[in-house]
């Protein structure tokens, strides 16, 4: 890995709520910062506002490469933080982000060492120099395992909708979101998805009937619906054609029935077939995710070593699918998964939306 150059860029001081002064003083949080930024934090942080771009490239800098702070198994009303090693008017600080999906746009909170507090001047409205070391790129992984829906393909609302569409027509009430989110972060199959979500436990006598009524119903409203609402997201051919041209291999571990699918890169100029070197469908394993079988079989099929290998997903499920088999785990932010969830199964990077994966490989 190469090291380019620091974002030079300034930031105004602005006083905070004084809630971060407690969460300084924890001595787990206290230990965690000081082996990290190897100096002892001044209690509290000092907020700074940055102009929203420069802020965007904290966030997936933070998100993806930051040091962890990990809050111990009886700190379970804690959040996980990351933390970027950054200069203020010369002095070592430390960007630290809380991993919450609230946070600010436009701010970012810095921990320094006491020597900070000596600046004259510093008072709301100043305006202080930063310098950010950019990051190292990622070593360029062999292959890059991709899921579909909610990653490459702008498909969850889709989803979503139908489900709702399809519980008025079945007389069921229709799920909550999160619900709906949560069993789909989970990896559940449809049938197990669908009464999980609904309550229905149904007689086993009834079952067959019932399945074909509901697969009826809900093959009717995807036909009319998929061709019409259903797009890759912004960036994803160009990403794929990158990489493509960097001979790095591309695979896809799927849930769904990945033949349906094909017609969307298709219509973008893309030939599946020439693109992805494996694909796995939920046809092709004995188990589903979060279960590493899929991962390992298209691990197989690409021929590569699971420790240069990237798995990107935007669910629960592919990154503990991912970690269990081995591979370096990003998580997206456009499908099921949330920042905490993704935090939760210990996802290695988190990014706003896989296109921005480009600008972290070398």
């Amino acid at each position: 890995m190469e090291k380019t150059s620091a974002l030079e860029f300034k930031g105004e001081v602005y006083s905070g709520r004084g809630e971060a002064s407690g969460f300084m003083e924890i001595d787990w949080v206290k230990e965690q910062c000081r082996h990290f930024t190897g100096f002892e934090p001044y209690p509290g942080t000092l907020n700074l506002k940055v102009d929203k771009a420069t802020f965007g490239l904290i966030r997936r800098m933070a998100m993806s490469l930051g040091k962890r702070i990990i809050p111990p198994a009886e700190a379970k009303d804690f959040c996980e933080a990351r933390l970027l090693l950054i200069t203020v008017n010369g002095i070592s600080s430390a960007v630290i982000y809380p991993m919450v999906d609230d946070y600010y746009d436009d701010t970012i909170e810095i921990i320094a060492p006491g020597i900070f507090k000596k600046i004259p001047g510093i008072r709301d409205g100043s305006l202080l120099e930063l310098s950010l070391p950019l990051p190292q790129k990622f070593t360029r992984p062999a292959a890059i395992i991709f899921d579909l829906d909610g990653t490459l393909m702008d498909s969850v609302d889709l989803y979503y909708n139908m489900l709702g569409e399809g519980c008025l027509r079945l007389g069921v009430q229709p799920p909550r979101r999160d619900t709906f989110n949560e069993f789909m972060g989970e990896g559940l199959g449809f049938w197990e998805g669908w009464e999980a979500i609904t309550g229905i436990a149904t007689p086993e006598g009834e079952r067959d009937k019932q399945k074909k009524q509901i697969k009826d119903v809900f093959e009717d409203i995807w036909q009319r619906r998929y061709e019409e609402e259903v797009s890759l997201f912004p960036g994803v051919k160009e990403l794929l054609l990158q990489l493509r041209d960097r001979d790095i291999k591309i695979g896809v571990v799927t849930s769904s029935f990945y033949i349906k699918k094909m017609e969307l890169f298709s219509r973008e100029g893309l030939d599946p077939s020439e693109l992805f070197a494996a694909v796995i469908t939920r046809n092709d394993a004995t188990r589903k995710k979060p279960h590493p079988e899929p991962f390992l079989r298209c691990l197989e099929q690409l021929e590569a070593e699971a420790e240069f290998t990237l798995c990107v997903g935007d669910s629960p499920c592919d990154i503990a699918g991912g970690k269990a088999a081995g591979l370096i785990t990003v998580g997206v932010l456009t499908g099921t998964g949330t920042v905490q969830t993704l935090c939760k199964e210990e996802a290695d990077a988190i990014l706003g939306n896989v296109a921005e994966l480009a600008e972290m490989i070398e």
